[in-house]
C-alpha cells in the first residue's frame, strides 16, 4: 500500500512510502476501491479512529482504551 508523505516530499526520493498489508486485507481493499474508486480520501472513514491515530501515542492509545 502506498502512503503519501507530504512533510518530506521535498526531499529527493521521498513523498510516498510503502506499507505492507496482510494478504487477507487485499480483497477487502479491492472491493472498497471498486465501490468508491478514488472518490474517498480515507480507507477508514470513521473520524474517531483517525483522531485516535493522530494523538501522541498514535493507534496505541486507542487500543489501550478498549
Amino acid at each position: 500500500m502506498s502512503i503519501p508523505e507530504p512533510k518530506v516530499e521535498h526531499h529527493e526520493g521521498r513523498g510516498i512510502r510503502s506499507c505492507p498489508i496482510f494478504p487477507e486485507l487485499r480483497p477487502i481493499l479491492d472491493e472498497a476501491f471498486e465501490i468508491f474508486g478514488d472518490k474517498s480520501e480515507y480507507v477508514v472513514a470513521a473520524p474517531q479512529y483517525r483522531a485516535a491515530a493522530n494523538t501522541a501515542m498514535g493507534w496505541l492509545s486507542r487500543s489501550r482504551a478498549q
